[in-house]
């Protein structure tokens, strides 16, 4: 009967030390990543950068800025950027140019509707149309991949225009800053 307890204090004692692990672990991460944004910060606040800027994580006002803007939508069947996208896509731009060891990939996206090899082409247009415009900034094209998802990973499962209108998307994503 002693054999029994043994192995239930023992057993008890190491689920307990496994959830404790878990738990300092997240606040680790939570840690972690306020300790990288206040870094960020700093790093902007060095370069002089100023709160003005659209380098920081706000804009004046405390609005989002351009540069947090890393969706780009687009309409049916067109790889035309939006105007209303420009000064993010050019925000972005100016901090590869800033930093010229930043990579991004520029994931091209679209609705499920067209066959697969229209829409891989089609996402593909997307990303190279806003690759292009920060090119033409002065970003150096080795900082930039460009791949076509398709509609392989729909933002909205639905089939209504307002999901279809979701799914039809550049996303930047920053691989090295």
């Amino acid at each position: 009967m002693k054999f029994k307890q043994w192995i239930q204090i023992i057993l008890v004692s190491f689920v307990a030390l496994v959830l404790g692990a878990c738990a300092s672990h997240k606040r680790q991460y939570d840690n972690s990543v306020n300790d990288a944004n206040a870094a960020y910060s700093a790093q902007a606040q060095s370069a002089g950068l100023g709160e003005e800027s659209s380098f920081g994580d706000q804009g004046p006002g405390g609005s989002r800025s351009s540069l947090s803007k890393r969706v780009y939508y687009f309409d049916f069947d067109s790889d035309v950027v939006h105007e209303d996208d420009k000064p993010a896509i050019n925000a972005n731009a100016n901090y590869l140019i800033a930093h010229p060891n930043a990579k991004i990939m520029l994931e091209g996206h679209t609705d499920p509707r067209g066959s697969r090899e229209y829409n891989i082409g089609l996402g593909e247009r997307r990303a190279k149309a806003v690759a292009q415009m920060m090119i033409a900034k002065g970003v150096n094209p080795s900082q930039i991949r460009v791949v076509s998802y398709g509609a392989e990973k729909l933002a909205a499962p639905g089939r209504t225009e307002a999901d279809y209108q979701l799914d039809r998307r550049v996303v930047l994503v920053y691989l090295q800053r």
